[in-house]
């Protein structure tokens, strides 16, 4: 079971998006809702806490998703599947299901930083000097903090915060591919969790299922997973990358078809 104290600590953000309250601890099953109209709402929103399931989606769209909603367990509704069997709706209308999106919150009694003394915070003129086609995963110069480290004046790895609302801060991270595996990550990480708690806010990052070295990081510096999501876009249909990372360093990994076998429709992000 999950720790309602972090939960409760986004709850005002997920109740937001959805437009209705979140069920209660001990209240399973499903809500279905209608997407509200505010700054968080998304064309299709769905939050999985433990065994509960909450979904907000544009009023018509509802015929058509209620009996796949029914229909599909949870761990199918929350998996890709489910993106493809809730796109299969809402696609006509131009929108993209993603996920899911597991989601990590910690509090100043879960936070297990690192030594962040190698990182800084990145000022105005390092900002606009970074490569954000390198450090694509964060939100760069629109984050409201970013940290870095440096090497030989190359920036290697970065950590931005996002203003989420509701007093929710997220974290991003990204580091150069020449420079992974190295702990980089939580070093910058640890820096913006630290500010992140001096501000008096609630840390939020989330690592997809496939980004193992991610969650695993998250994990290990007190990041506790706390609900899944599924998120929407108006755009393309996406699909998820292969799982990334080792079980254990120097593990090989290989892949279970052969590459005829894989899907052939996917192309090159845009």
């Amino acid at each position: 079971m999950i720790d309602r104290d972090l939960l409760n600590n986004v709850r005002p953000w997920i109740e937001s998006t959805l437009g209705y309250e979140l069920p209660e601890a001990g209240d399973f099953g499903l809500r279905i809702g209608v997407t509200p109209d505010n700054d968080d709402a998304m064309p299709l929103y769905a939050v999985r806490v433990d065994n509960t399931v909450a979904v907000a989606a544009r009023s018509e769209w509802l015929v058509e998703l209620r009996p796949i909603l029914v229909d599909l367990h949870p761990d199918l509704l929350f998996s890709v599947a489910g993106t493809y069997e809730l796109s299969r709706v809402t696609l006509h209308d131009g929108v993209a299901v993603w996920g899911p999106v597991p989601c990590y919150v910690a509090n100043s009694k879960t936070w297990r930083p690192v030594s962040s003394g190698a990182a800084v915070r990145l000022d105005e003129s390092q900002v606009a000097e970074a490569n954000w086609d390198v450090f694509w995963h964060v939100a760069g110069p629109s984050g409201i903090a970013q940290f870095g480290v440096y090497e030989g004046g190359e920036l290697m790895a970065v950590a931005s915060v996002s203003d989420k609302g509701h007093n929710i801060y997220e974290i991003g991270v990204e580091a150069r591919p020449d420079s992974k595996g190295r702990g980089l990550g939580s070093i910058v990480v640890s820096a913006a969790g630290d500010w992140i708690l001096a501000q008096g806010a609630v840390m939020f990052a989330s690592a997809a299922h496939w980004n193992v070295p991610s969650g695993r990081n998250l994990r290990r510096l007190g990041m506790q997973y706390t609900y899944s999501a599924l998120i929407s876009w108006e755009g393309e249909f996406q699909v998820p990358p292969q799982p990334l990372g080792q079980p254990i360093p120097g593990q090989p990994v290989y892949n279970r078809y052969p590459t005829w076998a894989m899907n052939q429709d996917i192309r090159e992000k845009p």
